[in-house]
Formats: structure tokens, C-alpha cells, sequence
């Protein structure tokens, strides 16, 4: 069975190597662990002579011990799965940010449900369980374009149809409103079609969920025109300390 080298060095944030031997080199893989996850850092190269230098990697004060373990054994199989399986998480978490939202309902139910827990970490070969990994990223980007998707659709069902932007609609739409750029264009294509109906809902939304509306409204893209939805607003004939608000909140993404 193949062998690997391992090293811990346990601090507040524990240092992890994993070496595995290439002849005379071997290649590195070095892990911190942080808030209960593994994350894997650098990948290098080494000599295989820093198994007998004791301060080859660390301080003078601090000797590096390394331990042999089979390449499947549960301890080297528990640091790479749960770096893999974290690192997609990431991964996908980016993909949701930019074309659904950060914290989108719809998208965290499916990635946080029993069916998305991949908790034997342990048990299978990193090789093994990569396909559980690439099966479940697969779940999980065909479920991010799902919900673009349906954003997309009513966007420009919305367009197609401005009468249809009533009270109704637009309740409708801010129960799944995210910081994404398709709901932002939502955004603004209802300020502008129908402002009175828009004011109507933010000044009957409670303070929480204004607040969180609020903090959605920096970052519309380059082509939104900010102006004439802020001038919409101010034309309008209705006073609302909210809708003062939101005229001041409304800006193109930074930098």
C-alpha cells in the first residue's frame, strides 16, 4: 500500500503537512485547520531528506516530527476529504453570490438538507471520494441555475409586460430579492415603471426587513441608470422618510 508522511504542528490555527514520497521529491500538501475544517493551502515540492531534518520547515525552536500512514488510513483520509469537500463549498458558494445572491432561501435549503451532508470523511480514499464531491457541486450548480433561471423569466416577463408591475407583483418579488445583477435590473424596472406601488410596499415593510432591503442597493451595475430612478422617486408626489431613504442608498457597485 502507498505511504504518506504526516505532521501536525498544533497552535490556535493547527499547521498540517501531508508528504507524499516521488522517488527522491515528494509533493506537499499543507492544511490549517480552522473553526472545525480543514482547508488546503499550498501544494510544493520537497526533498524527501526533510523527513530526517528535524528544522526543516518550522522554526529553529520547533522540531518537525512526521508519521507514516497508509495513503487511505481514516487520519489522512479525514484531512483531504474535508478539505475537498469545504473547498467546494467555497467554490460554490462564489458561483450563488454572483448569479443568485449571497444567502439565497431557495439555494441555502437544498445545500444545508441531509441529502447535501457528506459526513464520511473518514471512510473513503480521497480518489473515491472525489466522485461524491463532483456529484453533489454538480446538485448544487444545476440548482444555482434553476433559481437564475426563474430570476431571469421574471425579469423579463416583467418587461415584456409593464402593466402586470401592481402591488401584487412586486410583494411577490421582494420575497425572493437577493443582491444579484438580474434582481437588481428588477429593481430598478419596477421604481421606474410604477414608483407609487413601490413606495407603498417599503413604507408597510417592517423595520428589519427595510434595513435589509437596504443594504441590497449598492451595487447596481454600470448600466443602471441611477439618476433617473433616483429623479423618479423625488418627482413622485408622496412624502416617506423611506423613500428619501432609498434615493440615498441606490449606487453603482465600488470600483
Amino acid at each position: 500500500m502507498d505511504s504518506v508522511y504526516l505532521s501536525i504542528d498544533s497552535k490556535l490555527i493547527s499547521e498540517i503537512e501531508i508528504i507524499t514520497p516521488q522517488g527522491e521529491n515528494g509533493i506537499r500538501e499543507n492544511y490549517t485547520y480552522f473553526k472545525y475544517r480543514y482547508w488546503l493551502g499550498e501544494i510544493d515540492t520537497v526533498s524527501m531528506t526533510v523527513l530526517d531534518e528535524a528544522n526543516a520547515t518550522k522554526s529553529k525552536k520547533k522540531a518537525v516530527h512526521y508519521q507514516k500512514y497508509g495513503a487511505c488510513d481514516s487520519i489522512i483520509n479525514k484531512i483531504r476529504n474535508s478539505a475537498e469537500y469545504w473547498k467546494m463549498f467555497s467554490e460554490t458558494d462564489k458561483i450563488a453570490r454572483r448569479e443568485i445572491g449571497y444567502n439565497n432561501e431557495e439555494f441555502n435549503k437544498l445545500k444545508y438538507s441531509e441529502s447535501s451532508r457528506l459526513s464520511n470523511f473518514s471512510e473513503k480514499c480521497q480518489k473515491e471520494f472525489r466522485i461524491e464531491i463532483a456529484e453533489l457541486k454538480d446538485t448544487f450548480l444545476k440548482e444555482i441555475n434553476r433559481i437564475r433561471e426563474n430570476k431571469y423569466q421574471r425579469f423579463t416577463q416583467l418587461k415584456e409586460r409593464p402593466q402586470s408591475i401592481d402591488s401584487t407583483s412586486i410583494t411577490s418579488f421582494f420575497e425572493t430579492f437577493d443582491l444579484c445583477e438580474t434582481d437588481l435590473k428588477t429593481f430598478e424596472l419596477i421604481v421606474l415603471t410604477n414608483p407609487r406601488e413601490f413606495v407603498d410596499f417599503i413604507d408597510k415593510m417592517n423595520d428589519s426587513e427595510f434595513f435589509t432591503l437596504t443594504l441590497k442597493l449598492d451595487d447596481f451595475s454600470e448600466d443602471t441608470n441611477i439618476s433617473e430612478m433616483k429623479q423618479t422617486l423625488k418627482e413622485l408626489d408622496i412624502r416617506s422618510t423611506r423613500k428619501n431613504k432609498v434615493i440615498r442608498k441606490i449606487k453603482k457597485t465600488k470600483g
